[in-house]
Protein backbone atom coordinates (compact mmCIF):
# COMPACT_ATOMS: atom_id res chain seq x y z
CA UNK A 1 0.00 0.00 0.00
CA UNK A 2 1.24 3.49 -0.83
CA UNK A 3 2.61 5.46 2.11
CA UNK A 4 0.87 8.82 2.45
CA UNK A 5 3.00 11.89 2.99
CA UNK A 6 0.89 12.45 6.10
CA UNK A 7 1.22 9.02 7.68
CA UNK A 8 1.72 5.30 7.23
CA UNK A 9 -1.64 4.87 5.48
CA UNK A 10 -3.63 7.10 3.13
CA UNK A 11 -5.93 9.36 5.14
CA UNK A 12 -9.66 8.59 4.86
CA UNK A 13 -12.58 10.77 5.93
CA UNK A 14 -15.77 8.77 6.58
CA UNK A 15 -18.85 10.87 5.81
CA UNK A 16 -22.26 9.89 7.21
CA UNK A 17 -25.64 11.62 7.00
CA UNK A 18 -28.28 11.32 9.70
CA UNK A 19 -31.90 12.42 9.66
CA UNK A 20 -33.99 11.33 12.63
CA UNK A 21 -32.33 7.92 12.69
CA UNK A 22 -30.54 7.96 16.01
CA UNK A 23 -30.75 4.23 16.78
CA UNK A 24 -29.39 3.17 13.38
CA UNK A 25 -26.77 5.92 13.41
CA UNK A 26 -25.38 4.92 16.80
CA UNK A 27 -25.16 1.29 15.63
CA UNK A 28 -23.32 2.39 12.49
CA UNK A 29 -20.84 4.45 14.52
CA UNK A 30 -20.24 1.45 16.78
CA UNK A 31 -19.49 -0.61 13.66
CA UNK A 32 -17.00 2.00 12.49
CA UNK A 33 -15.18 1.80 15.80
CA UNK A 34 -14.38 -1.83 15.00
CA UNK A 35 -12.61 -1.00 11.71
CA UNK A 36 -9.05 -2.30 11.59
CA UNK A 37 -7.88 0.62 9.44
CA UNK A 38 -6.34 3.27 11.67
CA UNK A 39 -5.88 6.47 9.67
CA UNK A 40 -9.41 7.85 9.39
CA UNK A 41 -11.75 10.43 10.86
CA UNK A 42 -15.54 10.45 11.01
CA UNK A 43 -17.58 13.44 9.87
CA UNK A 44 -21.32 13.27 10.48
CA UNK A 45 -23.84 15.72 8.99
CA UNK A 46 -27.04 15.78 11.03
CA UNK A 47 -29.59 16.89 8.46
CA UNK A 48 -31.99 18.88 10.65
CA UNK A 49 -33.01 16.01 12.96
CA UNK A 50 -35.66 16.59 15.62
CA UNK A 51 -35.20 13.33 17.57
CA UNK A 52 -32.30 14.36 19.79
CA UNK A 53 -29.72 12.86 17.44
CA UNK A 54 -27.17 15.64 17.79
CA UNK A 55 -26.98 15.45 21.55
CA UNK A 56 -26.90 11.65 21.62
CA UNK A 57 -24.13 11.43 19.00
CA UNK A 58 -22.01 14.12 20.68
CA UNK A 59 -22.32 12.32 24.03
CA UNK A 60 -21.71 8.76 22.81
CA UNK A 61 -19.01 9.59 20.21
CA UNK A 62 -17.24 12.81 21.18
CA UNK A 63 -14.48 12.30 18.58
CA UNK A 64 -16.97 12.42 15.69
CA UNK A 65 -16.89 15.75 13.86
CA UNK A 66 -20.52 16.85 13.92
CA UNK A 67 -21.90 19.31 11.34
CA UNK A 68 -25.42 20.54 12.04
CA UNK A 69 -27.29 22.47 9.34
CA UNK A 70 -30.60 23.90 10.62
CA UNK A 71 -32.71 22.08 8.02
CA UNK A 72 -32.71 18.89 5.94
CA UNK A 73 -30.51 19.61 2.92
CA UNK A 74 -31.24 16.26 1.30
CA UNK A 75 -28.68 13.61 0.49
CA UNK A 76 -26.74 15.59 -2.12
CA UNK A 77 -26.85 18.83 -0.13
CA UNK A 78 -25.83 17.15 3.11
CA UNK A 79 -22.96 15.32 1.46
CA UNK A 80 -21.75 18.50 -0.20
CA UNK A 81 -21.76 20.32 3.13
CA UNK A 82 -19.67 17.56 4.66
CA UNK A 83 -17.33 17.55 1.67
CA UNK A 84 -16.82 21.28 1.98
CA UNK A 85 -15.34 20.73 5.44
CA UNK A 86 -13.43 17.57 4.54
CA UNK A 87 -11.72 18.83 1.39
CA UNK A 88 -10.34 21.83 3.22
CA UNK A 89 -7.96 19.36 4.82
CA UNK A 90 -5.08 18.68 2.39
CA UNK A 91 -4.13 15.43 4.14
CA UNK A 92 -7.39 13.64 3.19
CA UNK A 93 -6.75 11.18 0.35
CA UNK A 94 -10.14 9.43 0.21
CA UNK A 95 -13.73 9.97 1.29
CA UNK A 96 -15.81 6.95 2.31
CA UNK A 97 -19.54 7.63 2.07
CA UNK A 98 -21.67 5.51 4.38
CA UNK A 99 -25.40 5.51 5.03
CA UNK A 100 -26.39 5.69 8.67
CA UNK A 101 -28.00 2.23 8.66
CA UNK A 102 -25.07 -0.05 7.79
CA UNK A 103 -22.74 -2.48 9.48
CA UNK A 104 -19.21 -2.83 8.09
CA UNK A 105 -16.90 -5.79 8.41
CA UNK A 106 -13.75 -4.79 10.36
CA UNK A 107 -11.51 -5.16 7.29
CA UNK A 108 -13.79 -3.17 4.94
CA UNK A 109 -11.68 -0.05 4.68
CA UNK A 110 -8.41 -1.97 4.38
CA UNK A 111 -9.77 -3.89 1.38
CA UNK A 112 -11.26 -0.87 -0.38
CA UNK A 113 -8.17 1.31 0.04
CA UNK A 114 -5.85 -1.52 -1.00
CA UNK A 115 -7.79 -2.00 -4.24
CA UNK A 116 -7.60 1.67 -5.19
CA UNK A 117 -3.93 1.92 -4.29
CA UNK A 118 -3.11 -0.91 -6.70
CA UNK A 119 -4.70 0.80 -9.72
CA UNK A 120 -4.42 4.53 -10.33
CA UNK A 121 -7.31 4.45 -12.84
CA UNK A 122 -9.83 3.46 -10.17
CA UNK A 123 -11.78 6.44 -8.88
CA UNK A 124 -14.72 4.95 -6.99
CA UNK A 125 -14.89 1.54 -5.31
CA UNK A 126 -17.37 -0.25 -3.09
CA UNK A 127 -18.09 -3.63 -1.46
CA UNK A 128 -20.69 -6.32 -1.97
CA UNK A 129 -23.68 -5.03 0.02
CA UNK A 130 -25.88 -7.56 1.79
CA UNK A 131 -29.26 -7.19 3.46
CA UNK A 132 -28.87 -6.56 7.17
CA UNK A 133 -31.95 -8.72 7.81
CA UNK A 134 -30.70 -11.55 5.55
CA UNK A 135 -26.89 -11.48 5.87
CA UNK A 136 -26.11 -13.89 3.03
CA UNK A 137 -28.44 -12.33 0.48
CA UNK A 138 -27.02 -9.62 -1.79
CA UNK A 139 -28.73 -6.26 -1.99
CA UNK A 140 -26.19 -4.74 -4.38
CA UNK A 141 -22.98 -5.55 -6.20
CA UNK A 142 -22.87 -2.16 -7.87
CA UNK A 143 -25.32 -1.14 -10.59
CA UNK A 144 -25.64 -0.80 -14.35
CA UNK A 145 -27.24 2.07 -16.24
CA UNK A 146 -30.37 0.95 -18.06
CA UNK A 147 -32.16 4.25 -18.92
CA UNK A 148 -35.65 2.86 -18.48
CA UNK A 149 -38.31 3.82 -15.93
CA UNK A 150 -35.33 4.12 -13.58
CA UNK A 151 -31.81 5.12 -14.58
CA UNK A 152 -29.84 2.26 -13.07
CA UNK A 153 -30.48 -1.21 -11.71
CA UNK A 154 -28.69 -3.05 -8.92
CA UNK A 155 -26.53 -6.02 -9.89
CA UNK A 156 -27.05 -9.46 -8.33
CA UNK A 157 -29.93 -8.14 -6.23
CA UNK A 158 -31.51 -10.81 -3.99
CA UNK A 159 -28.96 -13.48 -4.93
CA UNK A 160 -28.22 -15.83 -2.06
CA UNK A 161 -24.49 -16.37 -1.52
CA UNK A 162 -23.52 -19.85 -0.38
CA UNK A 163 -19.75 -19.46 -0.75
CA UNK A 164 -17.35 -16.59 -0.26
CA UNK A 165 -16.45 -14.61 -3.39
CA UNK A 166 -12.96 -15.05 -4.76
CA UNK A 167 -10.69 -12.06 -4.35
CA UNK A 168 -10.87 -9.57 -7.18
CA UNK A 169 -12.74 -6.63 -8.64
CA UNK A 170 -15.76 -6.34 -10.93
CA UNK A 171 -16.30 -3.32 -13.14
CA UNK A 172 -19.66 -1.59 -12.77
CA UNK A 173 -21.34 1.60 -13.98
CA UNK A 174 -22.10 2.97 -10.53
CA UNK A 175 -21.86 2.27 -6.81
CA UNK A 176 -24.69 2.82 -4.33
CA UNK A 177 -24.13 5.74 -2.00
CA UNK A 178 -24.64 3.55 1.08
CA UNK A 179 -20.95 2.69 0.75
CA UNK A 180 -18.52 4.06 -1.79
CA UNK A 181 -14.89 5.08 -1.42
CA UNK A 182 -13.94 8.03 -3.63
CA UNK A 183 -10.47 9.31 -4.40
CA UNK A 184 -9.85 12.97 -3.67
CA UNK A 185 -8.81 13.50 -7.30
CA UNK A 186 -12.35 12.66 -8.44
CA UNK A 187 -13.79 15.67 -6.57
CA UNK A 188 -10.98 17.87 -7.84
CA UNK A 189 -11.84 16.82 -11.40
CA UNK A 190 -15.67 16.69 -11.54
CA UNK A 191 -16.79 18.58 -8.44
CA UNK A 192 -19.30 17.37 -5.88
CA UNK A 193 -22.83 15.97 -5.93
CA UNK A 194 -25.56 17.66 -7.96
CA UNK A 195 -27.76 19.47 -5.39
CA UNK A 196 -30.85 19.17 -7.63
CA UNK A 197 -31.06 15.49 -6.60
CA UNK A 198 -32.49 15.86 -3.10
CA UNK A 199 -32.43 12.09 -2.74
CA UNK A 200 -32.34 9.10 -5.14
CA UNK A 201 -29.99 8.97 -8.14
CA UNK A 202 -27.45 11.49 -6.78
CA UNK A 203 -24.88 8.70 -6.41
CA UNK A 204 -25.54 7.31 -9.91
CA UNK A 205 -25.31 10.79 -11.43
CA UNK A 206 -22.01 11.39 -9.64
CA UNK A 207 -20.63 8.06 -10.90
CA UNK A 208 -21.81 8.89 -14.43
CA UNK A 209 -19.83 12.14 -14.42
CA UNK A 210 -16.82 10.32 -12.98
CA UNK A 211 -17.00 7.79 -15.81
CA UNK A 212 -17.06 10.56 -18.42
CA UNK A 213 -13.92 11.97 -16.79
CA UNK A 214 -12.17 8.61 -17.15
CA UNK A 215 -12.41 7.25 -13.61
CA UNK A 216 -13.25 3.54 -13.34
CA UNK A 217 -15.79 2.21 -10.84
CA UNK A 218 -15.47 -1.26 -9.36
CA UNK A 219 -16.84 -3.59 -6.70
CA UNK A 220 -14.23 -5.23 -4.48
CA UNK A 221 -15.68 -8.71 -4.24
CA UNK A 222 -14.21 -9.72 -0.88
CA UNK A 223 -15.28 -6.54 0.89
CA UNK A 224 -18.63 -6.79 2.69
CA UNK A 225 -21.21 -4.44 4.17
CA UNK A 226 -24.71 -5.06 5.58
CA UNK A 227 -27.43 -2.50 4.89
CA UNK A 228 -30.87 -1.97 6.43
CA UNK A 229 -31.96 -0.38 3.10
CA UNK A 230 -33.54 3.08 3.27
CA UNK A 231 -34.37 2.97 6.96
CA UNK A 232 -35.00 6.73 7.13
CA UNK A 233 -37.85 6.58 4.60
CA UNK A 234 -39.20 3.13 5.42
CA UNK A 235 -37.58 1.54 2.38
CA UNK A 236 -39.46 0.05 -0.52
CA UNK A 237 -42.14 1.80 -2.51
CA UNK A 238 -43.13 4.75 -0.33
CA UNK A 239 -44.72 7.96 -1.68
CA UNK A 240 -41.73 10.20 -0.98
CA UNK A 241 -39.16 7.79 -2.38
CA UNK A 242 -41.30 7.03 -5.44
CA UNK A 243 -41.71 10.76 -6.08
CA UNK A 244 -37.97 11.39 -6.00
CA UNK A 245 -37.34 8.28 -8.11
CA UNK A 246 -39.53 9.71 -10.85
CA UNK A 247 -38.24 13.27 -10.54
CA UNK A 248 -34.57 12.26 -10.44
CA UNK A 249 -34.99 9.98 -13.46
CA UNK A 250 -36.19 12.91 -15.54
CA UNK A 251 -33.47 15.24 -14.23
CA UNK A 252 -30.86 12.65 -15.17
CA UNK A 253 -32.32 12.26 -18.66
CA UNK A 254 -32.33 16.03 -19.15
CA UNK A 255 -28.66 16.23 -18.23
CA UNK A 256 -27.28 13.07 -19.81
CA UNK A 257 -29.91 11.30 -21.89
CA UNK A 258 -29.77 10.73 -25.64
CA UNK A 259 -32.95 10.47 -27.76
CA UNK A 260 -32.98 6.67 -27.53
CA UNK A 261 -32.62 6.89 -23.74
CA UNK A 262 -35.68 9.16 -23.60
CA UNK A 263 -37.66 6.80 -25.81
CA UNK A 264 -36.77 3.79 -23.67
CA UNK A 265 -37.44 5.51 -20.33
CA UNK A 266 -40.77 7.09 -21.27
CA UNK A 267 -42.05 3.92 -22.94
CA UNK A 268 -41.19 1.80 -19.91
CA UNK A 269 -42.78 4.36 -17.56
CA UNK A 270 -45.99 4.47 -19.57
CA UNK A 271 -46.26 0.67 -19.59
CA UNK A 272 -45.27 0.05 -15.98
CA UNK A 273 -47.21 2.71 -14.09
CA UNK A 274 -50.73 1.29 -14.73
CA UNK A 275 -49.64 -2.17 -13.60
CA UNK A 276 -47.89 -0.67 -10.58
CA UNK A 277 -51.05 1.24 -9.66
CA UNK A 278 -53.15 -1.95 -9.71
CA UNK A 279 -50.53 -3.82 -7.69
CA UNK A 280 -50.24 -1.11 -5.05
CA UNK A 281 -54.00 -0.49 -4.96
CA UNK A 282 -54.43 -4.01 -3.57
CA UNK A 283 -51.95 -3.07 -0.84
CA UNK A 284 -53.51 0.30 -0.11
CA UNK A 285 -50.37 2.02 -1.39
CA UNK A 286 -51.57 3.44 -4.72
CA UNK A 287 -50.62 6.95 -3.58
CA UNK A 288 -46.96 5.99 -4.06
CA UNK A 289 -47.58 5.37 -7.78
CA UNK A 290 -49.45 8.66 -8.11
CA UNK A 291 -46.51 10.44 -6.48
CA UNK A 292 -44.04 8.77 -8.83
CA UNK A 293 -46.08 10.08 -11.78
CA UNK A 294 -46.08 13.50 -10.10
CA UNK A 295 -42.29 13.27 -9.83
CA UNK A 296 -42.02 12.59 -13.55
CA UNK A 297 -44.18 15.64 -14.31
CA UNK A 298 -42.33 17.95 -11.95
CA UNK A 299 -39.02 16.88 -13.47
CA UNK A 300 -40.27 17.38 -17.04
CA UNK A 301 -41.77 20.80 -16.31
CA UNK A 302 -38.86 21.99 -14.19
CA UNK A 303 -41.04 22.56 -11.14
CA UNK A 304 -39.66 22.66 -7.58
CA UNK A 305 -40.08 19.73 -5.21
CA UNK A 306 -43.73 19.00 -4.48
CA UNK A 307 -44.76 20.78 -1.22
CA UNK A 308 -46.32 17.59 0.15
CA UNK A 309 -42.97 15.81 -0.09
CA UNK A 310 -40.96 18.83 1.06
CA UNK A 311 -43.07 19.19 4.21
CA UNK A 312 -42.36 15.59 5.14
CA UNK A 313 -38.60 15.95 4.91
CA UNK A 314 -38.33 19.46 6.34
CA UNK A 315 -40.89 18.80 9.09
CA UNK A 316 -42.26 22.31 8.62
CA UNK A 317 -45.73 21.06 9.41
CA UNK A 318 -47.71 17.85 9.58
CA UNK A 319 -47.67 16.23 6.18
CA UNK A 320 -50.13 13.79 4.61
CA UNK A 321 -47.12 11.71 3.62
CA UNK A 322 -45.96 11.27 7.19
CA UNK A 323 -48.73 8.91 8.17
CA UNK A 324 -48.25 6.91 5.00
CA UNK A 325 -44.49 6.64 5.53
CA UNK A 326 -44.86 5.65 9.17
CA UNK A 327 -47.35 2.94 8.31
CA UNK A 328 -44.88 1.53 5.79
CA UNK A 329 -41.98 1.44 8.27
CA UNK A 330 -41.26 -2.16 9.13
CA UNK A 331 -43.92 -3.44 6.71
CA UNK A 332 -43.45 -5.37 3.49
CA UNK A 333 -40.94 -3.70 1.20
CA UNK A 334 -41.98 -4.12 -2.39
CA UNK A 335 -39.89 -3.67 -5.50
CA UNK A 336 -40.26 -0.31 -7.19
CA UNK A 337 -41.66 0.12 -10.65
Amino acid sequence: MRVSQHGSQPRVAILILNWNGIRDTLETLESIQRLQYSNFEVVLVDNGSTDGSREAIATAFPTVRLITPPANLGVAGGRNLGLEAILQQPDVDYVLFLDNDVTAEPSLLDKLVAATEKDSTLGIVGPIVYYHSDPQRIWSAGSHFIFREVISRLRLKDRLVAHEFTEGIEHVDALPGCCMLVKRRVFETIGRFNPHYFMVCNDSEFCYRAAKAGFRRVVVTQASLWHKVSASTGGGYTPSRAYFRGRSTILFLKAHGRPWHWASALTCAALSLPFAYLREWRRGNQHAVAMKFKGYLDGLLGRPVDPEVEQYFLRTQSSPLEGTENRRNGCNRTAES
